[in-house]
């Protein structure tokens, strides 16, 4: 690839908060801090926690280039938990919550079994922009009929999506002080409850651990998640094989679902860089979404 091409400059390891991924994923390591953070989510006791591991690979099973999971976690009573931190906006947003989806139920689910085997799931996201604008520290989604929202489905999966912009309950269905505190120290303020007491020591604990200082300076800070690379790569072969403008712009537009400026993007890319392939184009694009 080109020397001239543009990298983001890495976050200082001494800058890190527990709203960055890597020392999210660190913190979330420790069951004393993971647990509580789900008590407080759902509302509920949980006697104990396991790790199927953090920031797992999980391979879907059909034509798939795998999902990273941040913390990937089953109870006592076998109810799967998947945690992620999203510190910037990325396109796709609800279908990233089906793709997990996925993910989880091929995990637990061999070929051949019964839906029955099929886990209780949770999927939380932790989102430091607010997705749906309405300003609540919490969304949470069950599957509902669409003419009748007293029927729901009976799934067993919850999406939840936890709003480090928050600053209004939902009228109806308040969320406790802590998860108030919680996400006001994600956000960047001074942590005042014990338990963000306890996230802000071990943030300090972590920043001095050279261990953990070496491992995280020798993360590609350009390793895009493997799936989002794959859909921006096929943007790239789409739209450069178009360039004869055979299909007008908004038909592509349309087709792809994609929003104008990725269009605009990936033939400025392009144009730039000619010599460039597909996936060094789509990385470029996806600096850019950034």
């Amino acid at each position: 690839m080109g020397e001239s091409k543009k990298r983001s400059v890495k976050k200082p390891f001494e800058a890190l908060t527990i709203a960055d991924n890597y020392m999210f994923q660190s913190i979330m390591r420790d069951k004393k801090k993971a647990k509580p953070l789900l008590e407080m989510v759902l509302r509920k006791k949980i006697k104990d926690i396991i790790y199927v591991e953090v920031e797992k690979t999980k391979e879907t099973g059909y034509r798939t280039r795998g999902i990273r999971m941040d913390v990937y976690i089953e109870d006592d009573e076998k109810i799967v938990y998947d945690i992620e931190m999203q510190g910037f906006q990325k396109p796709h947003f609800g279908k990233r919550f089906r793709y997990y989806q996925s993910a989880m139920d091929v995990d637990v689910v061999n070929k051949g079994d019964s839906f029955g085997k099929l886990r209780k799931s949770y999927i939380i996201f932790f989102t430091c922009y607010d997705p749906y604008g309405k300003g609540w520290y919490m969304y949470p989604f069950k599957t509902i009929c669409e003419w009748d929202s007293d029927i729901v489905m009976d799934d067993e999966a919850e999406r939840i999506v936890m709003n480090v912009k928050g600053y209004k309950d939902k009228e109806g269905h308040e969320v406790s002080e802590e998860i108030k505190e919680l996400l006001s120290y994600m956000d960047g303020n001074s942590p005042k409850s014990d338990y963000t007491k306890m996230l802000d020591e071990a943030v300090k604990e972590v920043k001095q651990n050279e261990e953990r200082r070496s491992e995280y300076m020798s993360i590609n800070t350009f390793a895009a998640d493997e799936r989002e690379m794959g859909e921006y790569r096929t943007y790239v072969e789409q739209i450069r094989g178009n360039d004869d403008g055979f299909v007008a712009d908004d038909v592509l537009i349309r087709v792809l679902r994609i929003p104008d400026r990725i269009l605009i993007n990936v033939r400025k890319v392009i144009k730039e860089h000619p010599d460039w392939d597909d996936e060094e184009v789509a990385e470029e694009v996806l600096a850019l979404e950034a």
